[in-house]
C-alpha cells in the first residue's frame, strides 16, 4: 500500500511545496506538516508568544507573527538571535521587551557586518 502525500500546511515550507508523505508528517491540528517546517513554526510561535508575554495588546499577536515570519524568512535572521534579543531585553527591561521588532533586523545586519570586518 502506498504511502498518502499530502501538501504541507506551512506557509513558508522549507521544501518549496514538495510533498510530504504521511508516514514522515507531522499532524498539528488535522495538518500535515513536514518535521522542520513545524518545528520552525513552533519555534516562532514560542518567540511570539514569550514577545507577548509583556506586551498589554494581546491584539498585536497577527503582527507580531508576521513580523517575525518576514525576520526569518526574507531578512534572514536566524529565530536564535531573535529569541535570545527578546530573552535578553525581558531580562534588562523586566516590564518592557524589545518594542520595535524591525530593530532586531537592524541589530542583527550590524553585528554580521562588524563580525566580517
Amino acid at each position: 500500500m502506498a504511502d498518502k502525500e499530502y501538501v504541507c500546511a506551512y506557509k513558508y515550507c522549507l521544501h518549496h511545496g514538495e510533498k510530504v508523505k504521511s508516514s514522515e508528517s507531522v499532524v498539528i491540528s488535522k495538518k500535515h506538516y513536514h518535521w522542520d517546517c513545524a518545528a520552525m513554526k513552533q519555534e516562532i510561535n514560542d518567540c511570539a508568544n514569550s514577545y507577548l508575554e509583556c506586551i498589554e495588546d494581546k491584539t498585536q499577536y497577527p503582527v507580531v507573527m508576521r513580523i517575525m515570519n518576514t525576520l526569518v524568512f526574507k531578512n534572514k535572521v536566524p529565530i536564535d538571535f531573535i529569541k535570545e534579543n527578546i530573552e535578553q531585553s525581558k531580562l534588562y527591561y523586566s516590564d518592557k521587551p524589545v518594542q520595535i521588532l524591525y530593530g532586531l533586523r537592524k541589530l542583527f545586519w550590524e553585528k554580521e557586518l562588524n563580525r566580517r570586518r
